[in-house]
């Protein structure tokens, strides 16, 4: 099975996801293609590395990963591929992969081939998937690049007595998922209280078991089947009611 997923900042307003699913289709019959997102905000390459990494392993080995957010038509973009825990990656060299993967060092490769449009992952990033399919090894695929665009990762910061972190992305719910693991949170914490600060006045002080643990209306966190502190109100409207978004800071100080 050729299992292609798709992460994009394409959208589902317009043609462009169904001229990239076509063009796979056409290269690869037989493909098995799962929509990751088309709904990265345009250009956030933080947003698509965080969904990248929060979703790819649970994909089975071998599967390829096209990434097409912010590709844009700059000339002198270059577009990888690589191999990450028996994964396969396509994308451009924005920084969206070595955010994705900071605390290891794939061998990337530049692909040969220019794009010819306004649109490289349906012709570029295609024919990659094609190739890696056909069993083409990556240094038949592309040029070697030892050091790809990066990009400063938005790390929580980790202090003995509070943790800052951001908003990292807002789910279909307007789940508020922030860019604070688990672990991180509890070696901090060391089994304090937490008084969780963000841009309203609407603290949280308790860490909520599931989303059906707390009253309807109500604003709790929890640890998300990620690993990340997820803010949520309970069949309400976390972000929207509240007015956050994707960048914000969130404070947790301890006591």
């Amino acid at each position: 099975m050729n299992i292609i997923s798709l992460t994009t900042d394409l959208g589902s307003k317009d043609f462009y996801v169904a001229v990239l699913k076509g063009e796979i289709l056409k290269a690869i019959p037989e493909a098995t293609i799962i929509d990751i997102t088309h709904e990265i905000t345009p250009f956030n390459v933080q947003q698509a590395s965080f969904v990248l990494q929060c979703s790819y392993s649970h994909f089975p080995d071998g599967t390829i990963h096209i990434v097409g957010v912010d590709t844009s038509v700059n000339r002198s973009l270059k577009h990888l591929v690589f191999k990450h825990k028996d994964h396969f990656f396509i994308g451009p060299d924005n920084g969206i992969f070595p955010l994705s993967f900071s605390d290891s060092f794939p061998e990337y490769f530049a692909l040969k081939e220019p794009s010819t449009g306004t649109l490289p992952a349906s012709d570029i990033y295609v024919n990659a998937a094609r190739e890696i399919i056909s069993g083409k090894i990556l240094s038949q695929i592309g040029e070697p690049l030892s050091q790809p665009h990066t990009l400063l990762p938005f790390r929580p910061i980790l202090n003995p007595d509070f943790i800052k972190g951001y908003v990292a992305h807002i789910d279909r719910f307007e789940n508020v998922i922030l860019n604070i693991r688990k672990d991180e949170f509890e070696n901090v914490r060391k089994d304090r209280r937490f008084v969780v600060h963000f841009k309203t006045n609407d603290d949280i002080e308790r860490l909520a078991e599931n989303y059906f643990s707390v009253s309807e209306g109500n604003i709790s966190v929890l640890v998300n089947s990620a690993g990340f502190l997820e803010m949520f109100m309970y069949h309400g409207n976390m972000a929207g009611l509240l007015g956050l978004k994707v960048g914000d800071s969130v404070t947790i100080n301890f006591k």
